[in-house]
């Protein structure tokens, strides 16, 4: 006695099914990270573009790099608008330094003040002739 009553299932027509199909795809990244990836492209386009502005300021010995991997005024210009051109140039370099310098430390789980030895020194060896760096032991030269 298995199945009792047979029902018979037919339709005059056939079904007709109408199936719309919506496909999201996501990629799941922690907010942190892609923040801070989006900021790391975001600072390598700045500097790009502020690189050329760097080297005018140090090919005139106005600016050098100090032994900390920052970008210092030397010979400050007398002009009061050039002088805050300067400074904006170097401020702005400096922040993005500061903020690539803390991320590699970071990721590399070493102390801050190493990963700005390395790039001071990393900066040091690309000056060309007759730029202002910064030894180790703080005396300012012409390389």
């Amino acid at each position: 006695m298995g199945c009792a009553p047979t029902v018979k299932l037919a339709t005059p027509q056939p079904i007709k099914v109408d199936v719309a199909v919506r496909l999201d795809v996501y990629q799941k990244t922690a907010p942190t990270k892609a923040k801070e990836e989006q900021s790391n492209l975001q600072i390598a386009a700045n500097r790009r573009e502020r690189s050329g502005e760097i080297q005018q300021l140090k090919n005139d010995r106005i600016i050098g790099e100090d032994r900390d991997g920052y970008l210092t005024i030397r010979n400050p210009p007398k002009d009061p608008k050039y002088l805050a051109y300067t400074q904006g140039v170097v401020n702005a370099e400096n922040a993005d330094r500061s903020f690539l310098y803390l991320a590699n430390a970071q990721t590399k789980s070493e102390p801050l003040e190493l990963v700005e030895q390395e790039y001071a020194q990393l900066w040091r060896d690309r000056a060309f002739p007759g730029e202002w760096v910064q030894k180790e032991d703080g005396t300012w030269i012409h390389k």
